[in-house]
């Protein structure tokens, strides 16, 4: 007896459908799902989203945390709420900067050049800069290793962020720049860096050896951004090139790497 057509296109369906489940996992994992939640509930998470972004829109950025908090207590799987989250709080660092640098640009707030200082003028520098910065940015460039490991090692004794990259332009000349970032400013850049993170890592992806890397464009972009303020700038172009493999018609993104690469 033969068998109906329709019996052989159902098998060949569960068949496509199972190779289909076994790639995804193969490629992503196992993925973790929200539990259900109530019509209550998804109600208030959906009030939470928009407030947030409302709050947001309006650059209140201390009640946009309060709402994307409320919303994360609700689904804290979600990584775009993560990323909204990690956005408040960079926006909240940069507001909280005393004296401010404009947000549009990256400005490396007070800048210190000692290249050509002896390591006593360039502490005293710093010291008066980080007395007059209740929270921001000092971006400190000097032209030689010891000066830089001394006055790293002496802002994080006094419990501030410090960044230190070396930059070379040829083989006779090096510098080395530091980033120190105090006050609110720090604590919100690094609860922004928590977020961002975390946004990557729930919607990453893994190759056949089992590395992880970043499938979420938006994300990655914006933690490259935040790295850049932190003086991070290696990190920063690292992000910034997953970011335009995710999105490669990006030109906002192709001509920071231009500039900055």
């Amino acid at each position: 007896m033969r068998t109906p057509v329709v019996t052989i296109f159902v098998v060949c369906v569960l068949i496509v459908g199972l190779a289909l489940a076994f790639y995804d996992y193969r490629k992503h994992g196992a993925r973790q799902q929200r539990l259900d939640i109530t019509r209550s509930q998804a109600d208030a998470l959906k009030n939470a989203k928009e407030a947030g972004a409302e709050q947001s829109y309006k650059e209140d950025y201390e009640k946009a945390v309060d709402e994307y908090k409320r919303a994360l207590k609700l689904s804290p799987r979600d990584a775009y709420l993560h990323n909204d989250l990690g956005t408040a709080y960079y926006r909240l660092g940069l507001q909280s900067m005393k004296p401010p640098i404009e947000e549009d640009e990256f400005g490396f707030g007070t800048e210190v050049d000692a290249r050509r200082l002896e390591t006593p003028k360039i502490f005293r520098i710093v010291q008066e800069a980080l007395e007059k910065t209740e929270s921001g940015i000092i971006t400190t460039v000097v032209g030689n290793e010891a000066a830089s490991k001394e006055i790293e090692m002496y802002a994080r004794s006094l419990g501030h962020y410090v960044h230190a990259e070396e930059e070379t332009e040829d083989i006779s000349s090096k510098e080395f720049w530091l980033t120190i970032v105090t006050g609110k400013t720090k604590e919100f850049f690094l609860e922004s860096e928590k977020e961002y993170l975390q946004a990557i890592d729930m919607k990453s992806v893994k190759d056949s050896d089992g590395r992880r890397y970043s499938n979420y464009a938006t994300a990655s972009r914006n933690l490259g951004t935040l790295y850049f303020r932190m003086g991070r700038k290696k990190d920063a172009i690292g992000q910034w090139r997953r970011a335009l493999q995710l999105e490669p018609t990006d030109a906002e993104l192709r001509n920071l790497l231009g500039k900055y690469e």
